[in-house]
């Protein structure tokens, strides 16, 4: 059950506090609720985060919901697809790159990487020292790139930065940096093994959806079928609109939006948003900065795109059912990343068939 010990019982009070002041907004019994919460926490595998983002005990979004399940048992279900011992394939971004690029899917171009702490050059040719591995990203960094986790997900240590001269300057901040300062900032206090890609950004006509020079990635999830067919599960757009560079919307605690619509033409026909008293989401007709419709925005590229994750998807047999991150940029789609541990679109749950959600999840 829910500790209310030490910082335990500050977290299970936030959380009970949380779940009350949404019952209210969303005019329903608070007793009831807060019971059906906490049996939610104690015996289905749910975790506050997901129980108040997604307003799980509310029985209107309870009941939208094919097929209710946790991450925690979700990711079990998707192991039958995808077998963990195979799901390095995608998991490691370094190992995913070298895949995509053997196939010749376009992805990012990939500068380099650490593993276990050792730097490695964009051939996967170990660098001995921080001193060598500063001396490289000086000759070969592009004017624009990122850094983000080489394992991580949910955008987890993603910075973006801009190289002027000899110097590298942190978008989000616009600290200045130096190649072994640089080096310096990718160790971190955190620990976390790193990937150096160039920046990519939308396409002008998507850019002009949320007004920012971006990236906002289409995720488009895939499930291999029999004789080699690849079926689309569901998609969403996710919008940039909230307070971070990356499009990561963490159930709406972002600020980001996630949009949906024709998955066969990419007419978006909506989004949602977090509901604002921090549980459950609203849909939005248009978006909150730039003003522009989501009903009836074409997404550029998406013939191509769909093409692109369905011939991505027989690249990886040994994963039969993958959440593809694809940026629609200038020049074309370019898959960014591959998920095999994907979450259910609990935020939007209509976006994927009942018969889908029940033959994965169910």
């Amino acid at each position: 059950m829910v500790s209310f010990a030490g910082r335990d019982g500050r977290k299970a009070i936030d959380f009970l506090s949380g779940v009350r002041d949404a019952c209210r907004a969303h005019g329903v019994p608070v007793g009831r609720c807060v019971a059906r919460a906490l049996s939610m926490y104690a015996f289905d595998a749910f975790s506050r985060k997901e129980i108040l983002g997604y307003g799980l005990f509310v029985p209107a979004i309870r009941q939208t919901m094919p097929v209710l399940i946790s991450k925690e048992r979700s990711l079990a279900k998707l192991a039958a697809f995808n077998p963990p011992a195979r799901q390095h394939l995608t998991e490691d971004k370094d190992e995913f790159h070298r895949v995509c690029v053997r196939h010749g899917l376009p992805v990012p171009k990939t500068l380099g990487w650490t593993r276990d702490g050792v730097p490695h050059d964009a051939e996967g040719r170990p660098l001995g020292s921080a001193e060598a591995w500063a001396l490289y990203l000086a000759a070969t960094l592009p004017r624009e790139f990122i850094v983000k986790d080489r394992a991580g997900a949910y955008g987890s240590g993603f910075r973006a930065f801009e190289r002027v001269g000899d110097r590298f300057v942190a978008a989000e901040d616009g600290t200045s940096l130096d190649a072994a300062a640089l080096v310096g900032l990718f160790a971190g206090p955190s620990g976390s093994d790193l990937i150096v890609q160039e920046r990519l950004f939308d396409h002008p006509a998507l850019a002009s959806l949320s007004g920012r020079g971006g990236l906002q990635t289409a995720r488009i999830n895939t499930l291999l079928a029999g004789d080699d067919r690849v079926e689309i599960l569901f998609f969403m757009l996710k919008v940039l609109a909230g307070r971070t560079l990356s499009d990561n919307f963490s159930m709406g605690t972002t600020g980001n939006l996630i949009a949906f619509g024709d998955a066969e033409q990419g007419v978006l026909r909506g989004a949602v948003t977090l509901h604002a008293c921090g549980s459950g989401m609203v849909r939005l007709g248009r978006h909150p900065q730039t003003g522009v419709a989501f009903d009836g925005f074409r997404l550029p590229w998406w013939r191509e795109a769909l093409d692109l994750v369905r011939r991505a998807q027989r690249c990886f047999p040994e994963l039969a059912t993958l959440g593809w991150d694809v940026a629609l940029t200038e020049g074309g789609p370019v898959i960014v990343e591959a998920n095999a541990r994907w979450d259910p679109p609990s935020y939007a749950p209509f976006i994927m068939s009942a018969e889908h959600w029940r033959s994965i999840f169910g």
